[in-house]
């Protein structure tokens, strides 16, 4: 599979927006139902020049998406992410592709020590990724959300350099 993995561009956001919608994207965020083109768009720009965010293209079609967020001040050697693949496409080494992406921008181009990040403790394709890159588990956020009408666990999770 020859996926390439890029800096995200703005004609980027209808294939993202797609992910958005898909039922393995909202079970593992804390994305809302019916939010628009619009909405989702502003979520994807950059908040600050340090922030990274990457694509995952293959022929043509974005079928995956991350961002790096560096927190600043005394936080500025930590940083939080979002990952996610489209379902289609799920299982073939695009997560891990991304997020090799970013740990290597992270590290090597940013300097951040520690990269930070709660999943939802059921979620156990994404918990195996972030361990397989040398994640660990910081506990465990009780209750930590609301979706499909019960409340969630979330664990914390972060890799130190």
């Amino acid at each position: 599979m020859d996926v390439t993995i890029r800096a995200m561009r703005a004609e980027d956001a209808a294939g993202i927006f797609e992910i958005y919608n898909q039922p393995a994207f909202r079970a593992g965020t804390l994305a809302l139902p019916y939010e628009t083109f619009e909405a989702v768009k502003k979520w994807l720009e950059p908040r600050a020049p340090r922030d990274l965010h990457i694509a995952a293209e293959l022929d043509k079609r974005i079928v995956g998406a991350a961002a790096l967020r560096p927190f600043y001040g005394r936080r500025a050697h930590a940083a939080e992410f979002w990952i996610s693949v489209h379902e289609d496409f799920a299982g073939r080494g695009i997560g891990s592709r991304l997020l090799a992406a970013m740990i290597d921008t992270a590290d090597n181009w940013l300097n951040i020590k520690r990269i930070e990040m709660t999943v939802f403790t059921d979620n156990v394709g994404a918990i195996a990724l972030y361990k397989k890159f040398g994640f660990e588990i910081e506990g465990t956020h009780k209750a930590a959300s609301f979706r499909d009408g019960a409340f969630v666990d979330a664990h914390c999770m972060a890799r130190l350099r």
